[in-house]
């Protein structure tokens, strides 16, 4: 008996038993497994490969990956032990505690697991619940099955990073080589990205174009799921690393999360929702609706502790409703009313942004205030995109793609490029789509609006922005 982690292999019997249960490996597969194992860690080269397994019969390449992918889901957690050198072969690391069954070229003994080399960056912590979330990751998960490119879009604190990262969790188990987690959230330029990506994946990547080919090299005939999180800064890099990605086999797979679509081959877009708000004021509705649960959850997790009475619930509903189920914002508001109480939380969300400060410690900068939150986003925008966003808080409801070209035009602004301008904000999510028939109406989160006015008033244009608007209101 072969003893490799939680792993026995019979060679007499041709089986595999993982933590002393056996697992389904075809016949060839378990032919490969005896090759690499009597290869005691040396690399074994794919043409050797055929010849003894395939010895009289011409097959593509593409049965030995099969094979190879058969071997590591086989495997389990100690699929890493199945290693792939690009365009050479593969090895076995470090098989141990052979028994009963000398291999040529063998040698005895054990060894710790814990000393294999880490080749992937960890997944970060699920978190243990997800509030409201339960239709969203059904729903990411199906699409993730039909797509090698899925893409988590939508406003920042929406929460698509803590969604990527439990169904990355979630599905991990139908990736024989895993699941590689890639943070881009501090990358602002090319080739810290491309660092990134080789810091996550545990390759040294040469400078320069070579580094793509590297990639597909690296990732050919493998099935993975790559998180590339946080891509709105470095659109360029995620989109390329991407195509080579899923053009590396079709057991690739990337979910990303970004302010805005990468724009590759085959890409799917999820919009993440915000939290559902309670529909109406009667008590019940308030309680059970997703947005005022999280909230609470958050304000418990805090050890406050709300009065229960009607007026206080109805409190946490408009509160959920002024900052769009947001849930980061919400998260921020609980910190606050733990301190403020309710009656003081809401009474100041005029002043939200001075308000909602003092985020988790371990959140990263742009998590810590509501307002860098979309201080974010807004340094992505070129100027003609802030200037229209600023001036497009003017509106209080949705607005025509005609209304909103009148109101710019008054900042200088050409109708050209108000359509770009207005596509634009409307890929990042800062303003939403209302679709009424053949024309479209658009929107603001209450959030969005007033960030938009606070920057109005910071570049002075505010008075021209009032009466340009006072204008198209009466006509």
């Amino acid at each position: 008996m072969i003893k490799i982690g939680s792993l026995d292999i019979s060679l007499e019997h041709r089986q595999v038993l993982l933590d002393g249960q056996p697992v389904r490996l075809g016949s060839r597969a378990f032919d490969i497994l005896v090759l690499l194992i009597a290869a005691d860690g040396k690399l074994v080269s794919r043409d050797e490969i055929m010849r003894h397994v395939w010895p009289n019969t011409v097959v593509e390449e593409n049965n030995l990956q099969v094979h190879i992918h058969a071997i590591r889901r086989a495997f389990g957690a100690e699929r890493e032990r199945i290693r792939t050198e690009p365009g050479r072969g593969y090895r076995l690391i470090l098989v141990a505690n052979r028994q009963n069954h000398p291999i040529q070229g063998g040698r005895e003994g054990a060894v710790n697991p814990d000393a294999l080399p880490v080749a992937h960056q960890r997944l970060p912590a699920g978190v243990p619940s997800l509030i409201g979330r339960d239709d969203a990751l059904t729903e990411i998960a199906r699409l993730l099955c039909d797509s090698q490119c899925l893409t988590l879009i939508g406003v920042g604190g929406i929460g698509k990073t803590r969604l990527a990262i439990e169904v990355a969790h979630r599905v991990q188990g139908d990736f024989s080589d895993g699941v590689v987690f890639v943070p881009f959230a501090s990358i602002d330029d090319s080739q810290s990205a491309f660092d990134a990506f080789a810091r996550a994946t545990g390759t040294r990547l040469s400078p320069g174009s070579e580094a793509l080919a590297q990639v597909g090299r690296e990732w050919s005939g493998r099935e993975a799921l790559i998180v590339l999180d946080n891509c709105e800064q470095v659109l360029d890099v995620a989109a390329a690393i991407t195509e080579v990605l899923i053009n590396a086999g079709s057991g690739m797979r990337v979910l990303a999360t970004s302010l805005e679509a990468m724009r590759v081959r085959d890409e799917i877009t999820y919009t993440v929702p915000p939290l559902a708000l309670p529909t109406d004021d009667e008590i019940t509705v308030v309680w059970h609706s997703e947005a005022v649960q999280f909230f609470v959850a958050c304000a418990r997790a805090l050890g406050a502790n709300f009065p229960s009475d009607e007026h206080s619930i109805r409190l946490v509903g408009e509160v959920c409703r002024r900052l769009d189920g947001i849930p980061l914002a919400l998260e921020l508001a609980a910190m606050r009313a733990s301190v403020l109480g309710i009656g003081g939380l809401a009474a100041n969300l005029d002043d939200r942004f001075g308000v909602l400060t003092g985020g988790r410690r371990s959140a990263p900068p742009r998590h810590q205030t509501l307002k860098a939150t979309l201080d974010w986003s807004y340094r992505l925008l070129d100027d003609v995109e802030r200037k229209v966003l600023r001036w497009l808080g003017m509106f209080v409801s949705s607005f025509t793609l005609e209304t909103a070209c009148l109101l710019v035009e008054g900042a200088g602004v050409s109708r050209t490029q108000a359509f770009e301008a207005i596509s634009g904000l409307v890929s990042r999510s800062l303003l939403s789509v209302d679709p009424e028939g053949p024309r479209h109406r658009y929107r603001m989160l209450e959030t969005t609006r007033a960030y938009a006015l606070q920057q109005l008033d910071d570049s002075g244009e505010r008075a021209t922005a009032a009466s340009t608007h006072a204008v198209l209101v009466e006509d």
